[in-house]
């Protein structure tokens, strides 16, 4: 897929960013064209060739019509996870190597309620972390919002799922 200079796009390693523009570098090989895409939550630019993003998973950020859905799914019952925390983990892993935002509120839904349940080690509260970073991430690109105000309106959610499904 192609994009334009202003598309709110997602890196499935380091989040949603904007594609600040398309520049041309001359290498040893030839002229190639790569994208700058600004990663605001991060603070950080990425250079990556235009050929690639589909090969690496870049794809568009979701619009803020979604928003209901990524909250739908905070929502509904968590898939329980294995108790093995290395086969745990590896679901987990493969999950936010998508980067598709219903993946990544799946995650945070999931370890948030296996939290309540049993108890995160350090890798699953660290997993926990970057899957709510991400999300949170996408979700301000996405409203205009600020990361910080995403993160709220998550963890809203998640307390009032949570509530509802323990009362």
């Amino acid at each position: 897929m192609q994009y334009s200079v202003g598309d709110n796009v997602v890196h499935p390693h380091y989040g949603p960013g904007r594609i600040a523009s398309i520049e041309n570098r001359e290498l040893l090989d030839g002229l190639k064209r790569y994208y700058v895409i600004e990663i605001l939550s991060k603070g950080l630019t990425l250079r990556m060739p235009v050929g690639n993003a589909d090969e690496v998973g870049v794809r568009l950020a979701m619009s803020q019509s979604r928003f209901p859905q990524v909250l739908t799914m905070l929502r509904r019952r968590p898939h329980l996870l294995p108790e093995d925390y290395r086969e745990r983990q590896e679901q987990i892993v493969t999950q936010l190597k998508t980067g598709r935002v219903m993946q990544l509120a799946r995650v945070v839904r999931d370890l948030t309620w296996h939290r309540h349940l049993a108890h995160l080690t350090k890798t699953d509260t660290d997993l926990l972390k970057q899957g709510l970073e991400l999300l949170a991430a996408e979700m301000a690109l996405a409203s205009g919002d600020t990361v910080s105000d995403a993160s709220k309106l998550i963890e809203a959610a998640m307390t009032a799922a949570m509530a509802s499904q323990l009362a």
